[in-house]
């Protein structure tokens, strides 16, 4: 019998982003390997920042965690001052999920057919690109190919990715780097043009597309991913419990599917592991602060 005490499973956007697809696939062995409910809740605000101080707010008992992301932990500390948390002090890391790469789509109509003809393009007329918002992943992918091409793009928020792809579709936004889950679709319904991917190496998923640094950006390399942690002084039992209760969910057959078909690579690794992650993905990014 499970345990009427759920574990709380605080995701920091919107339905459907990658967080809650993921979530929602691990959840059925999640709970089984926990012998106990998993109830995810949804938090969406100040990209991810809300969820996060929401969680370190509460008793750190092993009942309620967070979907920490490349944008909680990595990006917006090196953006923002005043986010009212500290993405290594007030956190205990539990483990790193997953790495994926974004994918750089663009609208059909912009004439790109290469990342080279998409710099062209840029350096003779303002882009316009689509992110979630400052501190994004994709927001950041954005800047990080300005700094490398010497292309001014001009950026545009949609807090609901779905409003992005429709701007995409219509033509009334010309570029964006986006989750491989969300983008993929739209890149084999015909609908996008993707001229590249953001990892070191290039995804299965897409394996006809380069990476960036193949496509002539020598040094772009940017793995979006994601983990868990709980707050701080949460026992490490506790840790060591969730750590291999979610590395067994990671490995259950419907959440390997919903993976493999969006290129998304599992990880799993050990609470230290992830530690040492979080605590140089913060000083590689800490460029942004300049």
């Amino acid at each position: 019998m499970l345990s009427p005490t759920p574990l709380r499973v605080l995701i920091g956007f919107s339905p459907r982003s990658a967080s809650d697809d993921l979530l929602n696939s691990m959840a059925p062995a999640l709970s089984a390997a926990l012998e106990r409910p998993v109830q995810i809740e949804l938090m969406p605000g100040e990209l991810g920042a809300k969820a996060a101080r929401a969680v370190i707010a509460g008793p750190a008992d092993g009942n309620t965690i967070l979907v920490a992301t490349f944008g909680t932990h990595a990006i917006n500390p090196n953006l923002c001052s005043d986010l009212g948390y500290d993405p290594l002090r007030d956190f205990a890391p539990i483990c790193l999920a997953t790495r994926a790469p974004l994918v750089l789509g663009t609208r059909l109509s912009l004439g790109a057919n290469s990342v080279q003809t998409l710099i062209e393009l840029g350096l003779k007329q303002t882009l316009t690109y689509g992110s979630s918002g400052v501190g994004s992943a994709p927001y950041l992918a954005g800047v990080l190919f300005e700094k490398l091409t010497g292309v001014k793009l001009l950026h545009r928020a949609y807090p609901d990715t779905r409003d992005l792809y429709v701007a995409l579709g219509e033509g009334s936004l010309d570029l964006s780097f986006n989750n491989a889950a969300t983008m993929l679709p739209q890149v084999r319904a015909g609908q996008l043009r993707a001229l590249a991917v953001t990892t070191p190496v290039r995804s299965a998923a897409l394996p006809e597309v380069p990476t960036l640094e193949e496509a002539g950006l020598s040094g772009y390399a940017l793995n979006n991913w994601l983990g868990f942690v709980a707050p701080a002084g949460t026992p490490p039992a506790a840790i060591a419990r969730l750590n291999q209760a979610i590395a067994t969910a990671l490995k259950a057959p419907q959440t390997l599917a919903l993976l493999a078909e969006n290129g998304i690579e599992p990880v799993a690794g050990t609470s230290q592991q992830f530690a040492a992650h979080l605590a140089d993905e913060l000083a590689r990014w800490a460029w942004l602060r300049a």
